[in-house]
């Protein structure tokens, strides 16, 4: 009888281990990526006055619905809406590139801002509610 529940025990605490071996945050994160952004360190400003930042992103396969990247740069006061990427949730490292012209003013090379936010529409609600995922920003030199 003793024999029996000490196998009984042992049968237990091996399916356990398994268990949690497989939940573990390590294996988590390699089998469910999670979701990432970044802003290079350079921006590319053009003679017409258009600036180009660019970065990497990560976005969960688990997304169902629509995710965009929202960039934009600053400099001093000026500052540009340089528009929206939509992304590719697949786990995998992507680049993105967004592009536009400062509102008023005009950007010069040197010093500058750029900020990203990763959103996902929820459309659940049949009206779509943008919720920000992840952030980056960082300082960064404009070159032509």
């Amino acid at each position: 009888m003793i024999n029996a529940r000490r196998g009984a025990l042992l049968t237990s605490l091996t399916l356990a281990a398994v268990l949690a071996t497989g939940l573990t945050p390590g294996t988590a994160s390699a089998q469910f990526a999670p979701d990432t952004l970044t802003v290079d360190s350079v921006g590319r400003l053009a003679e017409d006055g258009v600036v180009t930042l660019t970065g990497t992103y990560r976005c969960s396969s688990l997304r169902t619905d629509p995710v965009l990247i929202g960039v934009k740069a600053l400099q001093g006061s000026t500052r540009a809406d340089t528009g929206g990427t939509a992304a590719t949730c697949d786990d995998r490292v992507r680049t993105w590139s967004s592009s536009g012209r400062p509102h008023s003013g005009a950007f010069a090379p040197g010093s500058a801002r750029g900020e990203a936010a990763m959103i996902e529409l929820d459309l659940s609600g049949g009206l779509p509610l943008p919720h920000v995922i992840t952030y980056g920003e960082k300082e960064l030199t404009l070159r032509r």
